[in-house]
């Protein structure tokens, strides 16, 4: 990912000649005497990695929570990582602002937004992401998850099948979202839908 954002930061910041000093046009002011503005997708790169690092933080927190016995604790435990990711979503808008074409920020806001519950607002992030990226495969899998979450089973089965032609890695990682949902399905959905949701889930998923 470094490597990408790198390459896009040399292609998209514009190249400053210095044949004006190399034709007699002046000598160059020294650092000290300017000031370095950072270009828009500097400030893009910037504010996504730094929203990265709260998503870091946010992990944490949970990670924290699932070993947590002190429900009171567990849940103080989540409002931290929840306010964690409303400072990483935050980050990611400025960073689209800055750069709308920064794909992974999209992606990254659309797995913010899912953690805080909009769903909607997450969609339309992982859709933009795949709409300047079809094939990246991270948000493939959180979108799948998603999709999951929401009860649209066709489109979460269609996000597996997807991943494991492009990337096998990921369509392991949505298989364990796949499994942990078989065990633990929602209440509120119907019986039936149920039922066949886990079975398919035990004859096209390997545990």
């Amino acid at each position: 990912m470094k490597t990408f954002l790198l390459a896009l930061l040399f292609a998209l910041i514009p190249i400053v000649s210095n044949g004006a000093y190399a034709s007699g046009g002046g000598s160059a002011p020294s650092l000290s005497q300017t000031t370095v503005q950072k270009s828009p997708t500097e400030r893009a790169v910037d504010s996504y990695n730094a929203g990265l690092k709260n998503r870091d933080k946010a992990w944490k927190y949970l990670d924290k929570a699932t070993v947590e016995k002190d429900t009171k604790k567990a849940a103080k435990l989540h409002k931290k990582a929840d306010k964690q990711f409303a400072r990483a979503i935050k980050k990611y808008k400025s960073a689209i602002k800055n750069e709308p074409r920064l794909y992974q920020a999209h992606g990254a806001l659309g797995y913010a937004l899912k953690q805080v519950g909009d769903f909607d607002g997450a969609m339309m992030a992982y859709d933009q992401c795949l709409k300047l990226r079809p094939k990246y495969t991270p948000a493939i899998e959180y979108r799948g998850e998603a999709y999951l979450a929401l009860g649209l089973f066709a489109e979460a089965q269609q996000a597996y099948d997807r991943l494991e032609k492009l990337d096998p890695k990921k369509a392991g990682e949505l298989s364990l979202a796949f499994h942990s949902w078989a065990k633990s399905p929602p209440e509120d959905l119907d019986a039936e839908l149920v039922t066949n949701m886990q079975r398919w889930i035990a004859e096209n998923i390997s545990s």
